[in-house]
């Protein structure tokens, strides 16, 4: 059992080719997640990267409760910290991807946020800088595009890597000396690759250290039109991305509904056949009774 690979290769050619695969979306004890076989046809936005799969052809985050060389019947174990990687890469990736696609003549600024010794890690911190950028690019006639990773030092020290997307002849200011970000020192330099730029990151996902409670990995921001549409689309768990086209715009069922995802306009629900359970303290999938 394999997820659906997270298409980015209609982007420049990335120094560092590294599989990359759509996670399933977690869901909240009591729902269902899934994943289903490889997609056959062609990926939206692109042919599809190969399947980061684990040993015995388990999707990267799924692990197998059998003793190894025995068929892939019964319960998986769900490797959170692997499933939370790879819902990284496929992200930044993909949001990656589609903001070269739709600005291909742009400039992308690698913007590199650092902390001071003194200052650790506080909610508000990225998204105030964010937001000041934002605001700055309003007055000059832009919208923001975006993509950000956070990364830890050696030490454990937490530290992030924003690009942004900019009209040629336009340059940010550096946020530290703006007073956007007073947490630490930032550094602007200009990306001639922006996907290999950002999984050159993203790949180190699984020697992140563990974040604060409560600190988001990664964000992005900006899409819009078809592109908007495509990136939902990869947000979706895998086995409903079997079935469906970004252009049916299914979304999560309303609370109440009786979980699942619905097609707007036919209404149509649809159901996960995997259900989620809980044992010593792992997660596990289980193929739902027919």
């Amino acid at each position: 059992m394999q997820s659906i690979a997270c298409a980015y290769t209609n982007a420049p050619a990335s120094p560092l080719p590294i599989p990359v695969t759509c996670d399933e979306k977690s869901l909240p004890a009591g729902r269902i997640v899934a994943s289903v076989p490889p997609y056959q046809g062609k990926s939206p936005g692109g042919a599809a990267a190969p399947s980061d799969a684990a040993p015995g052809g388990a999707a990267a985050g799924l692990v197998y409760s059998q003793t190894s060389g025995t068929s892939p019947q019964g319960p998986i174990r769900v490797d959170r910290q692997a499933s939370r990687v790879k819902r990284l890469r496929c992200s930044v990736l993909t949001a990656a991807r589609l903001h070269v696609q739709e600005r291909p003549r742009w400039r992308v600024a690698m913007l590199t946020l650092t902390y001071r010794p003194d200052v650790d890690w506080a909610p508000g911190q990225v998204s105030g800088v964010v937001r000041h950028i934002r605001q700055w690019l309003r007055r000059k006639g832009h919208d923001m595009r975006f993509v950000w990773v956070q990364e830890f030092t050696k030490r454990g020290r937490p530290h992030y890597h924003l690009l942004l997307w900019l009209p040629l002849g336009l340059t940010i200011p550096k946020p530290d000396k703006q007073g956007w970000w007073p947490c630490g020192m930032t550094k602007i330099e200009w990306a001639r690759n922006a996907v290999g730029y950002i999984a050159k990151y993203a790949s180190k996902g699984d020697s992140l250290v563990q974040p604060a409670k409560g600190a988001r990995m990664h964000g992005n921001g900006g899409l819009t039109g078809d592109a908007l549409v495509e990136q939902r689309w990869w947000k979706l768990p895998g086995w409903l991305r079997h079935d469906v086209k970004p252009s049916d715009r299914v979304r999560r069922a309303l609370p109440g509904a009786g979980g699942g995802f619905v097609h707007p306009d036919s209404g149509e629900v649809y159901r996960s056949p995997w259900v989620v359970f809980f044992k010593h303290g792992s997660v596990f999938l289980e193929r739902r009774a027919a």
